[in-house]
């Protein structure tokens, strides 16, 4: 929750119309069930491809105040679309971009009609994936 509070707080400033989709792994998905339910909700996280956004937030976080006011709303995605999502990436642009970044593609691929003539920034952060975990995807 740190990289997109932060972000939508700064984009609320100088952008107020700017809207942003919040991206998680379905097996870490404890900001996405919190803010549904308006508090805290624990949540154990299974194993995904995306560990930069793996894991939960404390309670009492200023984090999630900042999601559930900023973030527009949540997309979840599955494991085998962190991985088509990450060889796309790799293979049409030349690219090699981590499981946390490979959420960011993946989110927009599942809602991209809903996005068809609007202006879309994706932001990709890291390329930090280890060399086992890249080769148990291609």
């Amino acid at each position: 929750g740190g990289l997109i509070s932060g972000m939508t707080t700064y984009l609320n400033a100088v952008s107020p119309n700017t809207q942003v989709i919040g991206c998680l792994p379905g097996k870490s998905a404890e900001m996405y069930l919190s803010v549904k339910a308006g508090k805290f909700v624990p949540v154990q996280s299974e194993p995904t491809l995306s560990d930069g956004s793996a894991g939960g937030f404390e309670e009492g976080s200023i984090t999630f105040p900042l999601c559930q006011k900023l973030v527009r709303d949540w997309t979840l995605v599955s494991e085998e679309e962190i991985k088509d999502s990450l060889k796309l990436i790799l293979k049409t642009h030349h690219k090699l971009i981590e499981g946390s970044a490979a959420v960011a593609i993946a989110s927009y691929l599942k809602r991209k009609d809903e996005f068809a003539g609007k202006n879309v920034v994706i932001l990709l952060c890291g390329s930090n994936i280890a060399p086992a975990t890249l080769k148990s995807i291609l």
